[in-house]
């Protein structure tokens, strides 16, 4: 279409983008590839797993991949296949069978990673069938990977996150998941079955978070507007990385500066801070919730003393006499009145649709007047925008009205005079010189202008994810390496050193070490009889076959 973009005249012409096309290819080179293939409905699964309790025979190939896919399904009175230990070493057997053919069905396999993926590792950590079920992939994956006639886009995938068969999984899809491209996030979403609610993700969350906490702080704000893209597209761990962020901006040496997009969000979904009944606000400590506070009490300051000025009356004193107590105000709330409420204006259209859940309306009194109540410590104050009116000031608990109701009337609710044993009423009357009567006022009733954010904030402790295992440590942030599969070549000059002693664990050791290599086409050098060592002939330690050595207790 480049090349054919004007017509014979010369005049461009205006050709839509293809995006049906794209989308047709896109389809047809996910076949060819042959991505993670659908998920079987659940039924079906259930159907099979209970002909293989029933110990039926002659089980066909769709039933045994049917059975791979539901190991982690919930089956009712019969619980979950993989806490079954007969059907569970039923279904190791089976797969052992795969091993002896050499020819492992790709549809079966992918149903053992999606169970793999799909078993609450964090609620049986130690679940000895689950690790069965990974050592099961790591044997078969090899003649998987050699019956392919070309590497597809998931055994790459696989190759190059080989860490998701490790004791620290999900650091490399970390990249890739808040990093990469919108064609790599595709690509993985497409290779691998990942649930949603996986405890894979989990920790992929747990080290970005981790990664969140380390870095500088200018590096840290300038990520906000990604992460905050991100969780709009993962809900399911949006809390998560919204308290980390919350926390690391409140560690930070920005915390006195009010940050937009992360008070935008955080009000979007855990609501008002400034009421208790926000239950959500309770998984930051309090001094990440204060900033928050601080965040919304001066703009609703700066909101009242500006654009809602009615006619133009406002006395802005007032702006910069209260700005002096913002870091004590815990709660806010503008009260509209008549002509702020029918405003079309698009300043306050948009102040509106923004305060949409904060603001009330102001009844009784002129159209151009509205009301501001605020709270400092156990008092809640009352101000309007109009100029000729006082300052009302009310202990909570002689408070006259409800703070949170949806109108509110000037005259009878907001404007009770309430005297002391002294005969001093309630009101800061705006007169000469009032601001400095103000302050005699206000610290007569323990309140004190002049708290600010301290240069060196309250300890605040990096946030932990509630679902963060306390093993979890993250590797070296390196390039991670990709696994190799296929025969391999043996290389005399790198041998693995020997395994001393043959004790039982020693001997099992050696055992694994065998089959290995035996799955890998590798070669070994046997020398026990001759009080020698056992080698195994691996050309690179970084090899998915080197890592699982290692992680049997062999050592390079």
């Amino acid at each position: 279409m480049s090349r054919f973009n004007r017509d014979s005249e010369g005049i461009m012409l205006a050709i839509e983008h293809p995006f049906l096309l794209k989308q047709e290819a896109d389809r047809i080179t996910l076949l060819f590839e042959q991505g993670a293939p659908p998920e079987p409905p659940l039924q079906q699964r259930i159907n099979a797993l209970a002909r293989l309790r029933r110990g039926e025979a002659n089980l066909s190939r769709r039933d045994w991949t049917l059975i791979t896919w539901g190991l982690c399904d919930d089956c009712g009175a019969s619980g979950k296949p993989i806490e079954e230990q007969r059907l569970f070493d039923a279904v190791m057997a089976h797969t052992g069978e795969w091993i002896i053919r050499r020819d492992v069905p790709r549809k079966g396999w992918f149903g053992l990673l999606n169970s793999y993926f799909s078993f609450d590792v964090d609620a049986f950590p130690l679940h000895g069938n689950w690790r069965r079920l990974r050592v099961c992939l790591l044997d078969t994956m090899p003649i998987l990977f050699s019956s392919l006639s070309r590497p597809k886009m998931w055994s790459r995938m696989i190759e190059r996150h080989a860490d998701i068969f490790t004791d620290q999984p999900g650091y490399s899809l970390r990249h890739i998941l808040f990093y990469g491209s919108v064609d790599e996030r595709d690509q993985l979403r497409n290779s691998l079955p990942i649930p949603e609610s996986s405890w894979l993700w989990r920790r992929v969350i747990t080290y970005q978070i981790d990664y969140l906490n380390n870095m500088s702080d200018s590096d840290f704000v300038a990520a906000i507007p990604r992460m905050v893209d991100f969780i709009r597209t993962r809900p399911l761990y949006a809390d998560e990385l919204l308290a980390t962020m919350l926390t690391r901006y409140c560690q930070s040496s920005y915390r006195s500066e009010s940050h937009e997009v992360l008070k935008t969000e955080s009000f979007a979904r855990w609501g008002n801070p400034q009421l208790r009944s926000s239950a959500r606000w309770s998984l930051v400590q309090e001094p990440v919730r204060g900033m928050v506070l601080r965040w919304f009490a001066k703009e609703d300051l700066e909101h009242f003393f500006s654009l809602l000025q009615g006619s133009g009356q406002v006395d802005k004193a007032r702006l910069v006499y209260w700005l002096r107590f913002v870091d004590q105000i815990s709660y806010t709330r503008i009260l509209l009145g008549e002509d702020a409420l029918t405003n079309q204006d698009p300043e306050f259209r948009n102040f509106r649709q923004k305060n949409v859940s904060r603001y009330g309306s102001l009844i009784g009194g002129l159209r151009h007047n509205n009301g501001f109540v605020l709270r400092i410590g156990d008092h809640y104050l009352v101000e309007f925008s109009g100029t000729g009116n006082a300052c009302y000031a009310y202990q909570e608990k002689e408070l006259p009205f409800e703070p949170s109701a949806k109108t509110l009337h000037a005259e009878h609710e907001l404007k009770r005079r309430i005297y002391d044993r002294q005969g001093v009423d309630n009101r800061i009357l705006h007169m000469s010189s009032w601001e400095s009567k103000a302050d005699q006022f206000l610290v007569k009733r323990g309140i004190r202008a002049g708290a600010v954010v301290s240069a060196t904030p309250d300890k605040v402790s990096n946030y932990q994810a509630r679902f963060s295992p306390s093993h979890l440590q993250a590797p070296p942030d390196s390039p991670v390496q990709t696994a190799q599969v296929g025969p391999k070549t043996a290389d005399p000059g790198k041998k693995m050193p020997p395994v001393l002693g043959m004790s039982e664990s020693s001997r099992r050791v050696i055992s694994q070490a065998k089959e290995l290599a035996r799955i890998n086409k590798v070669e070994i050098q046997d020398n026990l009889q001759k009080g020698g060592a056992f080698w195994v002939l691996a050309s690179n330690p970084d090899t998915m076959l080197g890592r699982e050595l290692a992680r049997i207790g062999m050592a390079h």
